[in-house]
């Protein structure tokens, strides 16, 4: 079994993915604090919203699933985001919503410090 410190790392490898993902095609980039920041209501500054677009448009829905598995956002936190950001047409917004309006409950003992492996 792998180490918590060692999923987490996983966890943000995941986060890091996304964040490259969303910079590729921008003149500048967003990291991920501030990214989690935008996701979560945190940080509302429009110079961002390019990024948080590219996110829901731009990034596999897998990607998205796992930055909720791995506890770093919930589904409620990237529909709350949508709705903020004015993002109605996102590709993933259908999906997203979708997956919020279920009642997902986990053990503490799984999420980021957890192996995706059975």
């Amino acid at each position: 079994m792998a180490s918590y410190w060692g999923m987490m790392e996983e966890a943000f490898a995941n986060l890091t993915a996304a964040v490259t993902t969303i910079n590729t095609p921008l003149p500048t980039g967003i990291d991920e604090r501030t990214l989690l920041a935008c996701l979560r209501g945190e940080i509302s500054d429009e110079r961002w919203r390019v990024h948080v677009q590219a996110l829901f448009d731009e990034v596999d829905v897998s990607v998205l699933h796992n930055l909720v598995i791995d506890r770093l956002v919930t589904f409620q936190e990237l529909s709350n985001a949508i709705d903020a950001w004015h993002l109605l047409s996102s590709d993933n917004e259908r999906w997203i919503r979708q997956m919020a309006s279920f009642s997902v409950g986990r053990p503490d003992a799984e999420g980021a410090g957890r192996s995706r492996q059975p």
